[in-house]
């Protein structure tokens, strides 16, 4: 039984990363409600899960705050350009289907991959603005690099994000366990993509990886 309570136990670091994801998942849905603040809560919820993926975590609301402070502005800015142009896309597909305009079928596909395409860039952008200190500019550039370069890894990062959602909507059973874990969880577990991922064009002395050629090398670890 003393065995048992040991923080050591697997199980009890278990239940302590469990309880840190269902924490962290609130704050962060809490964070998001005024809506214009989700890019600096989504932002900081990858700082913190990219932490706990490297065992580096600390203090998790303490790390949250930290983060959503530092990139208020610039997450911000980046979330409302997205909206934008979700609300582009929207416009464009409910004009092309109740404007009553000879428009060839074949459109409506060349705009769900062009915003499918802006969503992946989105997916990268964030996380990226959580690791590295850099430009708008240069976070989109990466972003968009990077998302391609990765791409096997990209489309199952986009899978597990995409989970949560596509459970609550085959089941509204799922819409409590989403509230716990929907964010906090994907996160977590791409948090070892990103780990991944970052590892590969982190700043080295006197040398650069391949992959990392075109790439903005002006990033500071924050």
């Amino acid at each position: 039984m003393r065995d048992f309570f040991n923080p050591e136990n697997p199980l009890m670091i278990f239940f302590a990363r469990l309880t840190d994801l269902i924490i962290l998942n609130l704050v962060c849905i809490i964070c998001c409600l005024p809506i214009v603040t989700i890019g600096a809560s989504v932002t900081a919820l990858h700082y913190v899960t990219l932490k706990m993926a490297k065992n580096e975590e600390g203090y998790i609301i303490k790390s949250f705050f930290k983060s959503f402070k530092e990139n208020l502005k610039q997450s911000t800015v980046v979330w409302l350009l997205f909206l934008v142009i979700t609300l582009f896309f929207y416009l464009d597909l409910r004009i092309i289907k109740y404007g009553g305009l000879d428009i060839p079928k074949g459109i409506n596909m060349v705009i769900y991959g062009t915003y499918f395409i802006c969503c992946i860039v989105m997916m990268y952008t964030l996380p990226l603005l959580a690791r590295f200190s850099n430009t708008i500019k240069g976070t989109l550039k990466n972003a968009s690099l990077m998302s391609v370069l990765h791409f096997g890894k990209t489309i199952l990062m986009a899978i597990i994000y995409l989970l949560p959602v596509i459970l609550t909507r085959l089941h509204y059973d799922f819409a409590a366990v989403y509230l716990l874990f929907g964010l906090s969880a994907p996160a977590y577990v791409n948090g070892f993509f990103w780990k991944s991922i970052f590892k590969r064009y982190e700043p080295q002395e006197e040398e650069e990886t391949e992959e990392s050629e075109g790439f903005v090398h002006t990033w500071e670890e924050e």
